[in-house]
């Protein structure tokens, strides 16, 4: 054992304490955010301007302190969930290759059918699946790759799905969050081909698309609110301070009832704002309680694109849809949570993996070998002495 816990029993001790200190500041900032919830909840529509431009939370016409309740849904329909998971390139292993494994499920409410489980892996490792504008692709760009093969495999499915209302659930925003530092035609090609599974979705046309957040840190409706107390002054919200700044939407919203929903509010957040909006998927966001009667509040975030807001039923199946998965897998939409227990890829499987390569390359005449550099952690880290 290498890290010497004895050293940070104080430090652990004082972290513990100032939690605490900041959990009783939060609760007096959740009693004013509800407040000005509340003082400002007709406004919304003299707010929206000036929100969009100061990068907050816009308001669609619902009142801001609107408890929504959990409406009924069909008694069939469909979900589809997919997540993926990655093996990154190693630049010190026995060959630069990467692996992305996409887990899926498809569960069909109210049919007693058994849920269709399946995983999509593909090995990558030509120079053009390697390399992107000049590139390694590896970090976010990989990312960006297994979000895409996500979000197409979702696409699939959904379009292998009969006719019926269905609900196509990611895990996470909607919003290409891991293209923030790369350069911006870069980001632009690769939201556009994003979108395009977006695309294929709505043209399904009984589909729902959303994206759960669980345990979200967003505080756009926090900014909100601090700029309707500064009377839609955009200026002076960018100046003045934001008392609630640190505070989470979800903290604001924990007074939904069970089932309950919040407002629906557009974002405002994203570099590539408009080419989300130009095809009208523009991200929009609402709060959900989805405990049942007797347990602890959980407030989960929902997102879905425009066109999903423009259809009252679509948005009642995403409201309800996702509160019946939440409350399958206790706090989480049991098709995710299945979907990432089928993308993951475990240490044996990963060594596996290696070794299959290592086996392929011999086939082949050539002699697998690892750098220096990775012979050494191997043989550390293995406990084996010199």
């Amino acid at each position: 054992m290498t890290l010497e816990l004895s050293r940070l029993t104080r430090a652990v001790r004082e972290m513990g304490q100032a939690l605490a200190g900041r959990e009783r500041a939060f609760s007096q900032l959740v009693q004013q955010a509800r407040a000005w919830l509340a003082e400002f909840a007709d406004r919304g529509a003299e707010l929206a301007r000036a929100a969009k431009e100061a990068g907050a939370a816009v308001p669609t016409g619902e009142p801001l302190n609107l408890v929504g309740a959990l409406p009924d849904v069909p008694e069939r329909f469909t979900v589809i969930g997919t997540d993926g998971s990655q093996v990154e390139p190693d630049r010190h292993g026995i060959a630069l290759y990467y692996l992305l494994n996409v887990g899926s499920l498809v569960y069909r409410h109210g049919s007693g059918q058994t849920p269709e489980a399946c995983s999509v892996p593909r090995l990558y490792h030509r120079d053009a699946d390697l390399y992107d504008g000049g590139l390694q692709v590896a970090g976010n760009l990989l990312d960006v790759r297994r979000t895409q093969a996500e979000v197409q495999h979702l696409a699939d499915l959904v379009e292998a799905e009969p006719a019926g209302p269905t609900l196509a659930l990611l895990d996470g925003s909607l919003l290409l969050w891991i293209l923030e530092n790369l350069p911006s035609e870069i980001r632009r090609e690769k939201v556009q081909a994003y979108l395009g599974q977006f695309g294929r979705i709505h043209e399904k046309g009984d589909v729902a698309l959303a994206g759960f957040v669980s345990r979200p840190r967003a505080d756009e409706v926090g900014r909100l609110l601090h700029l309707a107390r500064l009377g839609g002054d955009v200026q002076a919200a960018r100046t003045e301070p934001n008392p609630l700044g640190h505070l989470p939407d979800r903290a604001v919203f924990s007074f939904l009832p069970p089932g309950a929903r919040s407002a629906l509010f557009a974002s405002t957040c994203g570099a590539d704002r408009e080419l989300y909006e130009s095809g009208g998927n523009g991200v929009c966001f609402f709060y959900v309680n989805i405990a049942a009667e007797g347990e602890d509040v959980v407030i989960g975030r929902v997102e879905v694109p425009a066109w999903v807001t423009e259809r009252p039923e679509l948005l009642a199946l995403v409201h309800g849809g996702v509160v019946a998965q939440c409350r399958i897998a206790g706090g989480f939409p049991y098709v995710l949570a299945r979907a990432d227990e089928l993308a993951y890829i475990s240490g044996p499987e990963r060594e596996q993996l290696n070794e299959m390569v290592a086996a392929a390359l011999l086939a082949e005449g050539l002699r697998p070998a690892l750098s220096s550099k990775a012979q050494y952690k191997r043989m550390t880290r293995r406990g084996r002495a010199w």
